[in-house]
């Protein structure tokens, strides 16, 4: 018996055109204004030496260090409080029902705990057109720990004010009437044009999950240790899944791979759903976390076919090129996505070598950029790794290599794609 993936979600886009603050938090004609007194206050966290609200604005020139985490501004429509279940408010199933999106505006953090991976980006300027985030409006939550707070501790207080302001403004947008609509919905499909079964996909993706701080949650559960699951497509798009700390939940909120395989759903063919496995670092459970999830896509999914992605780095390649290798030995032709995986010269970031891996998708590339002064600078010193012995200010020269914030996704999305539909702005 085939179990199909039926949950029915919508979600209502609203257009932000333009941020400020005011006395009073409302949403009207496209103009968000925020209480920031109000919003800190509720935000504000013990755990914090210090907290700073601040507003970014689409081609200011400005320079955000250590901007570790981006966030689209959801809730619920009819139960706020459970719009990111078991890791922010109360539990309940994710992935149905009415969910309120706010466009062109995000919440993004700070993150001053110690980490070799951290990023930058820049708001305004010619190097602005390779993030996608410079198109959007930020809000920024600056925030650094108080003496004796583990890391751990501020990575959580950290996340849970971010969730909170990014509730706090989607609730904003309840009322109003959406600019857009998406359905997401995996109904029962028939044959296609020529009369035969249309191929079944799986989605199978490995997840960075290495320690507590860079790990990501399923209802509030923490990756590690996890084996191999099927999940509901819409719960991942819905917010039962969030990043504590690797990349930005934004893209997890939009993932790529997941809207598109359900928008040519019933068309050229069949999404039989998702499998979430997590990063493991030995080789032996690298190998059997692949067998487990590809067992999961051929007889509880009954796929066809595979797409497999990760997001990590090379650990993580590692792990897609096994669990590539384990599905097509059980019959099911793969392709993979490894962002950046060449650039220029062949092979750069590329750790895996194997013939058998032969359908590859490259979904982004690495740039030297020349970074010019900026007049403003936010996170000066939250400590970024790659830009040490730099003046951050500028002007200087550097590699968007796990640096440069926006420029793609592990998951596959580019600057040049994403959020195609928002305009880009003139430095002011």
């Amino acid at each position: 018996m085939i179990i199909v993936m039926s949950k029915r979600l919508q979600i209502d886009y609203i257009d932000v055109k333009k941020v400020q603050f005011g006395n009073k938090s409302e949403l009207v004609d496209g103009v968000l204004t925020v209480d920031k007194e109000e919003l800190y206050n509720l935000i504000n966290n013990d755990l914090f030496a210090w907290m700073n609200i601040q507003l970014v604005c689409p081609g200011e020139s400005c320079r955000m260090l250590a901007v570790h985490d981006i966030m689209q501004p959801r809730c619920k429509k009819e139960h706020p409080e459970e719009s990111y279940p078991g890791i922010w408010g109360k539990l309940a199933p994710a992935g149905e029902g009415e969910t309120v999106a706010l466009r062109g505006v995000v919440v993004s953090d700070i993150y001053y705990a110690k980490c070799n991976v951290k990023y930058y980006m820049d708001m305004g300027g010619p190097c602005a057109k390779y993030t996608h985030f410079s198109k959007h409006y930020h809000i920024v939550i600056d925030a650094a720990p108080a003496d004796g707070v583990s890391d751990l501790s501020y990575a959580e207080a950290l996340k849970h004010a971010s969730l909170t302001a990014n509730v706090y403004l989607a609730k904003l947008g309840i009322d109003l009437k959406p600019d857009e609509t998406e359905v997401f919905e995996l109904e029962p499909v028939g044959p296609g044009k020529d009369g035969k079964p249309l191929p079944k996909v799986a989605y199978f993706v490995t997840h960075m999950a290495s320690h507590d701080t860079w790990n990501i949650l399923y209802y509030g559960q923490s990756a590690l240790n996890f084996l191999p699951i099927v999940v509901q497509p819409t719960e991942v798009l819905d917010g039962a899944f969030l990043w504590k700390y690797w990349e930005c939940n934004y893209y997890l909120q939009n993932e790529l791979y997941i809207r598109e395989l359900m928008k040519r759903h019933g068309k050229d063919l069949e999404f039989v759903g998702v499998v979430f496995a997590n990063n493991v670092m030995k080789i032996d459970g690298k190998n059997t976390m692949g067998m487990i999830g590809a067992t999961l896509c051929r007889d509880t999914l009954k796929a066809d076919c595979v797409v497999i992605n990760k997001s990590g780095m090379g650990h993580c390649q590692l792990d897609s090129a096994l669990a590539f290798n384990w599905a097509e030995k059980m019959g099911m032709p793969c392709v993979m996505n490894l962002s950046a995986v060449s650039n220029d010269r062949p092979g750069d970031m590329l750790v895996i070598s194997d013939p058998k891996v032969d359908a590859v998708v490259n979904s982004g590339r690495n740039y030297t950029l020349h970074h010019p002064r900026v007049k403003r600078l936010i996170g000066e010193k939250a400590g970024v790794p790659s830009l040490a012995g730099v003046d951050p200010w500028g002007p200087f020269d550097h590699t968007t290599n796990f640096a440069y914030q926006g420029i793609w996704s592990q998951l596959g999305d580019c600057y040049v794609t994403t959020d195609s539909n928002i305009p880009w702005k003139e430095e002011v």
